[in-house]
């Protein structure tokens, strides 16, 4: 019964491991539209009509960035160390 506790231990330890991956890449490529949605959010949260509107602007602002951003020779970069360092290649 050691034996298969065990294996389940390091077979879930490999695949926390690449879910943990996965999620710095998600976080990584979308970095700019999840600021700017927060950052939407709080303005809402405070309310008032110029804030929603601004929220709207700023939510749209983070799409056009993210959209940009995933063009850039930095994200290009840290996106290839995250592929290597997770073995997303192979």
């Amino acid at each position: 019964m050691d034996f298969f506790s065990i294996i389940t231990i390091i077979i879930s330890l490999l695949l926390l491991y690449f879910f943990f991956g996965v999620l710095i890449k998600f976080f990584w490529g979308w970095l700019p539209l999840i600021i700017a949605t927060m950052l939407s959010i709080s303005l809402i949260i405070v309310g008032g009509t110029i804030n929603s509107i601004l929220a709207i602007i700023l939510f749209f602002a983070g799409t056009a960035l993210t959209n940009s951003w995933q063009g850039s020779d930095l994200y290009f970069m840290i996106e290839e160390k995250i592929e290597k360092l997770f073995y997303f290649k192979d």
